[in-house]
């Protein structure tokens, strides 16, 4: 093929009647391409070399049409946005003129197109780097070893190639991968020795120059946002119990990816166990076997997520799965989500993928849901309905409560704001809904109807009606109202119930179940709720009740005997804000502790604390309950989610006599608590202070740990937490923390990383503003080292140092989300918002939202989600309690 001697712009090249491609990849672009493409495959080869900033490319796209394009028809329009094109064929001819681009897509005119076996090949050039790329290059601090590795969602797929770059056009995808000595290479499908066979490898090949040639079987039809590859020289781990992967077609046993220098903290019986008995359970349960063939883990350094489901080969962030030192029970019920989340994938987005990302919450959603189901099948100590309410629904009412919200369901015009679909809403609140429609349908009557849907759209893509139609023949799920309310709805239902007595005081004369939306105008939910009456020993029963209404009169419960306290909601199966009566929360306040079922308390103290970040109920009581709570509180996981509540009240909702006072408490409660050996929760309460508190004990305590002459009872801290306490020590003063932190760091730890993290608590003004600009650096630091570093940046204590970058961080929150991968944007925008609870902070908020009116409406909404926590700690500190 040719040097393509000249690009011209679209515009030239396309005829008055035919509209130029815009940017992003458009609702209607890939409507017409739909329409138009079938039978679509892609073969790819890359040449990876080690240290380049470019990665050369081919591309051989096959494909049909609906109807044979002739002379002066609508051309075809294709994805790039790679660093060139070099060559470029259509079906066996170059082109008579120049190439046509636009916008980051390629003009293929259609009178060299046909209905049958197109065939277009295209050599290209791909950009590598640390940061900000469709394929991202990790270079380790300790060895200099590189790594490759691509992440392509949800649609820099045309970053990487030439390709259609849709959810709904699924395609085979073929590829080899040429790479230096000493590499291997994992991707989707299996490794093959010939590229026209599908059996299992020898050794790789070699190219005439002496690189490594890796040839991968095809793939069954995938949308590009799941293709994958990763490469560099990785060590292998393969199951040891050597079974194969769902039915039994995958040709080997699982294999585990990861550096050499971390093999040996790789568990690979529980890591490969829980693998498989989550591929055994979900293949049963959707009686749909695995679809993908074999089922690898590669554990990627530097992976800015926790994970993603890419089909037959999961990438982790390393650190996720593999831990320093032993893990505490928070970290291993972590890690059991995610593993179970990404292996869920497999059929919800995988083997069914929504049609557009509008309905990404189908396949975020479900994965979530099944992943507790899977923790509650398969780990069943872990109390996977008690984790649910404090790891999962926290994180969507908060966003849920803000005018910044949306349906779960987002209209979304163009792929260029797919990444702003990613949050709490599709991950969260998506989960908490469909758990409630299963417990509304019933298991067994909303599992008939997830089956149908997966047969009937298995290898296809599909939408929300589509699952609504499924539900409704299988499971007998009847009318509009709860789609209507649950997907297209916007916010959540704030639950109150408004009870009498009669003229004894002994019975209840009334009682109403009243909601409204605690984000914006008023509506109602339908929900299935439950009401827990509760007696002076601390007992009740609890009923449910179908509530749909703004007032729903309850009158089975008209004549009971007066409860001591009312709870809404106690097993947690609604979805809304549930606040509690005052003469409840009196009552609660002092005898929460009390309760007996972990569920009914968690649901009882979750209800106070909304009290409480709705300005109703007192913060300074508030956190002495909770510390109270702390101190009688056996299970660490909700030891770990009781601290989770009390840090707000610590840093942002007191201040003053009220804060010192409870600071002083939590700190005396924690070091008792590790002082008397509690090694369950000896290092979260560690991690707690070493944040929290910059008295001269805890720094005197800490400094000693670090030095060797005081040690956490049971526990070994990890290259993290050691430098997390060095952060510590650097923002009270003390400018060498973090150096010697280094000197006596093993070298195969990622040093670079800690030191860059940590460093950015120092409490000077030259190293603020030093990081804020590499921040934004596009040759800066890995993207997971920013996002880790804009919490140690904003170190307690350091507001007027932080302060200045408020307004710059919002003038480039555009730039954020044009060259950073999904939930960066959000997180940069949260970290510099709610650093802050001042009025002043308040006033840039508001005058940033009033100078930027040409936001994108994506952009707006994930400011006023951050805001709405600020708005909160304003009007909380400023109330008289």
């Amino acid at each position: 093929m040719g040097l393509l001697p000249r690009i011209v712009p679209a515009l030239l090249m396309l005829s008055a009647a035919t509209q130029e491609p815009g940017p992003g990849i458009s609702r209607d672009l890939a409507r017409q391409r739909t329409d138009r493409i079938s039978e679509l495959r892609y073969d790819l080869s890359f040449d990876l070399r080690d240290g380049a900033s470019e990665v050369v490319g081919t591309a051989r796209i096959r494909f049909e049409l609906t109807e044979a394009q002739g002379a002066g028809q609508a051309p075809l329009v294709l994805d790039f946005a790679g660093a060139g094109i070099d060559d470029l064929r259509i079906n066996g001819l170059e082109l008579a003129g120049e190439l046509a681009m636009a916008h980051d897509h390629v003009i293929l005119p259609g009178e060299m197109l046909v209905d049958q076996g197109n065939v277009i090949e295209i050599g290209f050039r791909t950009t590598v780097a640390r940061t900000g790329t469709a394929l991202t290059r990790y270079v380790d601090a300790a060895d200099d070893a590189e790594y490759l590795y691509s992440l392509l969602v949800p649609a820099d797929a045309h970053r990487l190639f030439p390709c259609f770059d849709q959810p709904d056009l699924r395609a085979v995808f073929g590829l080899q991968l040429m790479t230096p000595e000493g590499w291997v290479a994992i991707a989707n499908g299996d490794e093959v020795n010939d590229p026209e066979r599908v059996e299992y490898p020898e050794p790789p090949r070699r190219t005439d120059d002496g690189r490594l040639l890796f040839a991968f079987a095809d793939t069954p039809p995938l949308p590009t946002y799941l293709f994958a590859f990763a490469a560099g020289p990785f060590a292998v781990v393969e199951d040891p119990a050597a079974v194969p992967i769902g039915d039994g077609s995958s040709p080997r046993p699982m294999r585990a990816y990861l550096r050499a220098s971390k093999r040996d903290r790789f568990e690979a019986d529980t890591l490969f166990g829980m693998h498989r008995d989550a591929v055994a359970w979900l293949g049963t349960w959707f009686d749909a076997p695995y679809a993908f063939g074999k089922l690898d883990v590669v554990l990627v350094p530097g992976f800015p997520y926790g994970g993603m489901e890419h089909a037959g080969a999961i990438f982790y962030r390393e650190n996720a799965l593999v831990f320093p030192v032993a893990p505490t029970i928070s970290e291993q019920v972590r890690r059991s989500a995610l593993i179970y989340h990404e292996v869920a994938h497999q059929w919800f987005g995988n083997l069914v993928t929504m049609r557009w990302f509008d309905d990404l919450w189908l396949k975020e959603g479900f994965a979530t849901l099944l992943g507790y189901r899977l923790i509650e099948e398969l780990e069943p100590e872990r109390k996977a309905w008690l984790r649910f309410l404090q790891r999962v629904k926290p994180a969507a009412y908060a966003v849920d409560s803000t005018p910044g919200t949306t349906p779960i369901y987002q209209e979304l015009e163009n792929l260029a704001d797919a990444k702003s679909v990613y949050g709490a809403i599709v991950y969260d609140k998506a989960p908490a809904v469909l758990r409630e429609l299963e417990e509304r349908l019933g298991r067994e009557p909303f599992r008939n109807g997830l089956r149908l849907f997966v047969q009937e759209h298995a290898f296809g893509n599909a939408d929300w009606r589509d699952l609504v139609a499924a539900l409704r023949e299988a499971s007998g799920l009847r009318g509009t109202r709860w789609t209507e309310a649950w997907i297209l709805g916007q916010g959540m239902p704030r639950v109150r119930a408004e009870w009498t007595r009669d003229a004894s005081g002994e019975r209840i004369a009334g009682f109403d179940i009243v909601q409204e939306n605690a984000a914006s105008e008023a509506e109602a939910w339908p929900l299935v709720l439950d009401v827990l009456l509760i007696g002076e020993d601390g007992r009740g029963n609890s009923e449910r009740f179908a509530v749909d209404g703004h007032r729903v009169t309850i009158p089975e419960l008209v004549g009971r005997e007066t409860p001591a306290a009312v709870l809404l909601n106690p097993s947690d199966v609604a979805y809304g804000q549930f606040l509690v009566d005052d003469t409840s929360a009196n009552w609660l306040r002092e005898h929460v502790t009390e309760l007996e079922d972990p569920l009914v308390r968690a649901a009882a103290l979750s209800s106070l604390h909304q009290g409480v970040r709705e300005a109703e109920l007192d913060p300074g009581r508030h956190g002495r309950l909770l510390i109270e709570a702390l101190r009688q509180e056996a299970d660490p996981e909700s030891f770990v989610w009781i601290l989770g509540m009390l840090r707000p009240v610590l840093e942002r909702w007191t201040a003053g006599e009220s804060r010192d006072d409870l600071a002083t408490a939590t700190e005396g409660l924690l070091w008792q608590q590790i002082d008397a050996g509690r090694e369950e929760v000896a290092l979260e309460a560690f991690r707690f202070l070493v944040r929290t508190s910059a008295s001269p004990r805890t720094l005197q305590r800490v400094r000693e740990i670090l030095d060797g002459e005081r040690a956490l009872p049971g526990t070994e801290l990890g290259p993290r937490d050691r430098f997390a306490a060095a952060a510590a020590l650097l923002a009270a003063g003390d400018a060498e923390a973090v150096t010697r932190e280094a000197e006596r760091t093993p070298k195969d730890v990622d040093i670079a990383r800690e030191m860059y993290v940590a460093g950015a608590a120092a409490a000077d003004a030259e190293t603020k503003a030093r990081y804020f600009e590499g921040f934004l650096a596009q040759d800066g630091p890995p993207e997971a080292w920013v996002r880790d570093a804009l919490t140690t940046f904003h170190w307690p204590g350091q507001e007027a140092l932080t302060l200045p970058y408020l307004e710059r961080a919002l003038d480039a929150v555009e730039h954020v989300k044009a060259h950073r991968r999904i939930f960066f944007m959000p997180a940069w925008v949260d970290a510099f918002v709610n650093a802050h609870s001042s009025p002043t902070a308040l006033a840039k908020v508001e005058a940033a939202l009033a100078a930027h009116a040409g936001w994108s409406a994506d952009i707006r909404r994930k400011v006023l989600q951050s805001t709405d926590r600020l708005v909160r700690a304003v009007k909380i500190r400023g109330r008289q309690w």
